[in-house]
C-alpha cells in the first residue's frame, strides 16, 4: 500500500480542508545479497514500483472563487535500494532478518486522475481528467526514502519480509508538501551456491564417519 504525507500550504491560497487515503501498490525486481560476515549482509537491487495515493482538498481564494479537488496519483518509479541486513542463526538454516537502509527513486511515468469542482463568480463548473504524470509539473522526479524491514529467510533462499519506506524528499509542486509512504509484504528467492553450506558440511561429516 502507498500513500502520501500530504500537507497543503496556507500560502498563497487558503486551504479549507485536506485529506488523504492509500492506494494498492506494489513492486517487482531483483535483489543482490552479499555478506560482510556470518550475520551482517549488504543488499541492493533494482525494482520497478508503483507508489502514489489519493488526496482531496478544497481552498478559498476570495469571495468569488473557491474550488474542490479530488486526485488519485498512480506513480511509476525505478527504485535503487541499499540496505544493511542482520540475519540471525547460521547460513543453511532458517534465519530471522532485520534491516535498515535507503532507496533512491526516480519517476518514469504514471497517471494523474483529477476531479475538479469550482465556483467562480457564482457560476459552478466541474471537470474530470486522466493525465500523464509530468515531472516538474505534477511532481518532482527524484525521491529518497528510508527503509526498515523484518522477515524470515528459509534454508533454500526463499524469504518473506515486511517493509516500510518513508520518503524524505518533498516531491510536491507549488503550495503543498508531498512525501511518499509505502508499506507491504514481499516474497523472493536468493539464488547462489552456499545457501545450504552448513547442511552440506553436516552431510559430508556423516559420510566420512
Amino acid at each position: 500500500m502507498s500513500s502520501f504525507r500530504f500537507a497543503p500550504s496556507v500560502y498563497p491560497i487558503d486551504y479549507t480542508a485536506a485529506s488523504k487515503s492509500p492506494i494498492f501498490s506494489g513492486k517487482i525486481g531483483a535483489v543482490g545479497d552479499a555478506p560482510f560476515n556470518k550475520h551482517l549482509y549488504f543488499q541492493t537491487g533494482l525494482f520497478l514500483s508503483r507508489k502514489g495515493g489519493v488526496r482531496s482538498f478544497s481552498y478559498y481564494k476570495n469571495d468569488s472563487f473557491n474550488e474542490q479537488v479530488h486526485q488519485t496519483l498512480n506513480i511509476n518509479y525505478i527504485d535503487l535500494p541499499v540496505n544493511i541486513v542482520f540475519k540471525s542463526g547460521m547460513q543453511g538454516k532458517g534465519r530471522f532478518i532485520f534491516g535498515i537502509g535507503a532507496t533512491a527513486s526516480y519517476i518514469i511515468g504514471g497517471r494523474n486522475l483529477l476531479q475538479d469542482q469550482s465556483v467562480y463568480n457564482d457560476t459552478p463548473s466541474s471537470s474530470n481528467g486522466n493525465y500523464k504524470i509530468s515531472i516538474g509539473n505534477t511532481l518532482h522526479g527524484f525521491d529518497i526514502g528510508i527503509n526498515i524491514l523484518a522477515g524470515y529467510e528459509m534454508p533454500t533462499g526463499l524469504f518473506f519480509r515486511a517493509y516500510y519506506t518513508a520518503g524524505v524528499n518533498d516531491i510536491g509542486i507549488g503550495s503543498e508538501i508531498d512525501k511518499n509512504r509505502m508499506w507491504g509484504i514481499a516474497a523472493g528467492y536468493i539464488f547462489g551456491k552456499g545457501r545450504n553450506i552448513n547442511k552440506e558440511a553436516d552431510e559430508l561429516i556423516d559420510k566420512t564417519n
